[in-house]
């Protein structure tokens, strides 16, 4: 059921199930059937809340596996130029994940990015840590590494080093195109990069 749907019967439910809603039509109904027809509509949001959490939570993360998606992000930073070709720009990058494999470990989940980028000759080198939040509050931490030139996409690899919960123990590699795009703000950057990603997380047992 699409979100916005899902929203506005949820919503119709619960101001009719107060008794905020009322139905102009039904002058001659008595007490007992306004009552009824309220409990009815009670037992119909349980089940359309039940409905909608099984959506986001139902699918199990695969132990093992690999994929693709997208992450957007903006940042902030600090950036130390010396001349035309040479600077350090040091950063803070939140992102959303937008994969739509509900089994992947990134699926719904959020990013905080912390790195460096140097700059010599118009030739850049980054790296940094990444810690990724799920849905369940499970953490995933990620380490990467990347290059290419001014005004081009940056490519790079990244390490799965570990995790919390679910996610202890996990393992991985993966590369990444990161393109940039034209801030929302001033003094603030965007970006989104395409990853393919491979990992395992091992049997708690």
């Amino acid at each position: 059921m699409p979100t916005s749907l899902l929203a506005g019967v949820f919503w119709s439910c619960w101001e009719f199930a107060q008794g905020t809603l009322t139905i102009t039509d039904r002058s001659e109904a008595n007490e007992m059937e306004d009552t009824m027809i309220r409990a009815t509509l009670a037992f119909l949001l349980t089940l359309l809340l039940l409905i909608s959490a099984g959506a986001v939570f139902g699918a199990e993360m695969a132990k093992e596996g690999s994929g693709e998606g997208i992450t957007y992000f903006t940042s902030t930073s600090q950036v130390h130029v010396q001349g035309k070709e040479n600077a350090v720009f040091n950063y803070e990058a939140r992102g959303v994940n937008a994969s739509t494999d509900e089994t992947s470990p990134f699926y719904m989940a959020s990013s905080l990015c912390v790195g460096s980028v140097k700059g010599l000759k118009g030739v850049l080198k980054e790296s940094g840590l990444c810690t990724i939040t799920r849905l369940d509050g499970d953490l995933i931490y990620m380490s990467y590494e990347a290059g290419g030139k001014m005004g081009a996409p940056m490519k790079g690899t990244f390490t799965l080093v570990g995790g919390t919960g679910k996610c202890t123990g996990i393992t991985g590699t993966g590369e990444f195109v990161r393109t940039s795009l034209k801030g929302p703000a001033k003094g603030i950057s965007a970006s989104f990069s395409k990853t393919k990603a491979s990992w395992k997380i091992p049997s708690s047992e």
